[in-house]
């Protein structure tokens, strides 16, 4: 393992680790983290992670194992500098903790001299540690990156800071690549769902963080996002400490309603994967769950998908009439547990909630997302119509063409009947094929209209109010 690797494994555990301390506190946190560059010959690049959440009892460092060994003492020698303390404690303990030895040794864990508490209540953690970094500015860059995705989740109740220092003998230069404020922060009174989806427009309105702010042009067009929203739960253990919870959001921009900012269409996909508040590492698991979905059910034809970098993959589309669309999953614990291992996530919930997801948008969106066997089907809706209108039109029997007239609902056919009975037909066509094809296979054969008339002006008359709960409990993932 190379230094950098090595360093991103550890800035990523300790970051995880970190949020979960907060998690556990259930009151405003907040998580600092530092980067400080030495330049010399040898840039040595200080790294600091620090959280007002509750005390560590230390178990989570104890389990630390970042193969150490295979990195000379002369880039790292293994050590870290842990402080902590718990809200009731009435002292600062200090602790240095040595990676390069042994789980089972002695010496892995040395307690240092404690610190008093001179005023005030307060808990809290920082971990330190110094490494020899060929490319300082590269590891910069990726953790800022890294940050950014953890704010995509935009929790309410933990404050994010990054700082970056570069020191060059007596000259310093210090820089704050986050911007996160009152305005871009979540209401405390979001779910933790509603918060993702919030966070998920922001990166579509930041361009995809690239920008300060969100983009003026954008945000006067933030009514034309769509979003879906998909929830699954591991329902044998709703009684179980850590339970299991599984959220899937998907924001999409239809291609004939975008902004200049996005012009034309986006045949990729980006898709952010969490796991207990922080970027996943177990993107391969995600990725064939993905890749097994029934995309096509949706209008979707996936080309390829593939890992991009840490927390993100990326779909690439046969085509898609999106200026783009975006997806992020969050699989988590209602309960934190801060001294608990990464766990490899649940492709079977995974699967459950993007799906939802996917038929929450294609409830209220059905011609965007209709299905490739619909979409067929409604190719053949204007030869159709205007046979059936050739039809009524061409009849002798005034009172046939009456009945029919009165059926379609219209009321008179002074001027243009072709184009108005044509229309209407088509109309109503597409309205079947749309709601048949939000129906399951069984549905499918449950509800049929007698005939092309009795299909009313609205969806709601083909399908019946007990279907319809039943879409929406299975939307909602329950």
């Amino acid at each position: 393992m190379e230094v950098s690797s090595l360093a991103r494994v550890l800035f990523r555990t300790l970051i995880y680790h970190s949020i979960q301390r907060c998690r556990v506190s259930e009151t405003l946190c907040r998580l600092s983290v530092s980067l400080q560059t030495f330049q010399d010959n040898r840039p040595l690049l200080r790294i600091s992670i620090s959280d007002t959440g509750v005390g560590s009892s230390l178990e989570e460092f104890l389990k630390l194992d970042v193969y150490t060994s295979v990195i000379s003492s002369e880039q790292w020698d293994g050590a870290l500098s842990i402080t902590t303390t718990g809200m009731n404690d009435k002292e600062i303990q200090h602790f240095c903790l040595n990676l390069n030895e042994s789980r089972t040794s002695n010496i892995r864990l040395i307690k240092l001299p404690s610190t008093y508490k001179i005023i005030g209540t307060f808990s809290g953690t920082e971990v330190c540690f110094s490494i020899r970094e060929r490319n300082p500015e590269e590891f910069d860059l990726w953790a800022v990156d890294f940050v950014k995705k953890v704010l995509l989740l935009k929790d309410p109740n933990i404050v994010f800071e990054l700082t970056l220092e570069n020191i060059n003998g007596h000259m310093s230069r210090r820089d704050f690549p986050l911007h996160e404020n009152d305005d871009t922060r979540a209401p405390l009174s979001l779910s933790s769902i509603k918060c993702m989806a919030f966070g998920l427009q922001e990166y579509s309105l930041k361009h995809g963080f690239t920008l300060p702010k969100e983009c003026e042009i954008c945000s006067s067009y933030r009514e034309l996002l769509i979003e879906g929203n998909g929830v699954a739960c591991n329902s044998e253990r709703n009684r179980i400490r850590d339970q299991l919870r599984v959220e899937a959001v998907i924001l999409v921009v239809p291609a004939k309603l975008q902004p200049s900012c996005w012009s034309g269409t986006n045949s990729t996909s980006q898709v952010f994967c969490f796991q207990d508040y922080a970027p996943s590492s177990h993107l391969d698991s995600c990725l064939a769950t993905l890749a097994s979905l029934d995309w096509p059910s949706f209008g979707l034809r996936m080309k390829e998908a593939f890992v991009e970098n840490e927390g993100k993959i990326v779909i690439e589309w046969e085509d898609t009439a999106f200026a783009f669309m975006h997806i992020a999953i969050h699989c988590y614990h209602k309960t934190a547990i801060p001294t608990g291992d990464i766990s490899m996530p649940d492709r079977n919930l995974i699967k459950k909630a993007v799906k939802a997801a996917l038929e929450d948008l294609k409830a209220s969106n059905t011609h965007l997302f209709l299905s490739s066997q619909a979409t067929k089907i409604r190719e053949y809706v204007p030869d159709l119509s205007r046979s059936l209108a050739n039809l009524i039109l061409s009849s002798n029997d005034s009172e046939f063409k009456r009945e029919c007239t009165t059926l379609l609902g219209l009321s008179s056919l002074q001027s243009n009947p072709e184009i108005i009975v044509e229309s209407c037909i088509s109309e109503k066509l597409a309205r079947i094929i749309e709601a048949n094809d939000k129906k399951s296979k069984a549905e499918r054969g449950a509800v049929v209209p007698r005939s092309l008339f009795e299909c009313g002006n609205s969806v709601e008359d083909i399908i019946d109010e007990e279907t319809v709960e039943a879409d929406e409990d299975y939307i909602l993932g329950y």
